[in-house]
Parts: C-alpha cells; structure tokens; sequence
C-alpha cells in the first residue's frame, strides 16, 4: 500500500494508488477506474454508472488543472479518490465508520 501525507485529512487512513489517468487522452476516466478496480479485484457485476455519475467529476476535475483537488466517492467495497493530477487511489471500505 502506498500511504499519502495528505490520505488522513478526511479520516481515512491508507490508500493504495491503482491507475493514473491522462486527462488529456482519448481515454475516458470511467473506463481508466474500472479497468484499475477490476484488476484490484473489485466491482464484479456493478456497472459503474448505477453507483455514481462520473462525468461531472471527470469535468471538476480537468477544470482545475492539476491543482490540489479531488473527488471521493465509494463502488462496492471500495472508496476510490481521484486527484485532479489523474491519481486513482483506493481502499477497502470495511471498517469505516457510517
């Protein structure tokens, strides 16, 4: 796992960095999260649009240029944050409280 100064500041411990995304590529982020949590064992059967609308986020995120911003959001087991400079990060929701 690859701990973040900063991965504390919203109470949430470790994260493990699982893709990078080029937001300047063709790629779309959806398909750069899904690829990433499937190969980290995750999301089996849920498509990634009934669990949260990514796009507005992909926008928030292309329109700050790489500043000190990010989204969270959870998919099955997993909490996923994305940074504005294409970081995709996870963890494993069990334990968390709420």
């Amino acid at each position: 796992m690859t701990h973040r100064p900063d991965a504390d500041r919203n109470g949430i411990g470790d994260w493990k960095v699982v893709a990078h995304h080029d937001f300047e590529g063709s790629a779309e982020l959806d398909a750069t999260v899904l690829t990433a949590l499937e190969t980290d064992g995750c999301c089996d059967g849920v498509p990634l649009y009934a669990a949260v609308d990514i796009e507005p986020a992909e926008r928030f995120l292309r329109s700050v240029d790489g500043d000190d911003a990010s989204v969270v959001f959870s998919l099955s087991e997993r909490i996923v944050r994305i940074s504005a400079d294409g970081t995709v990060e996870a963890r494993d929701a069990a334990g968390l409280p709420g």
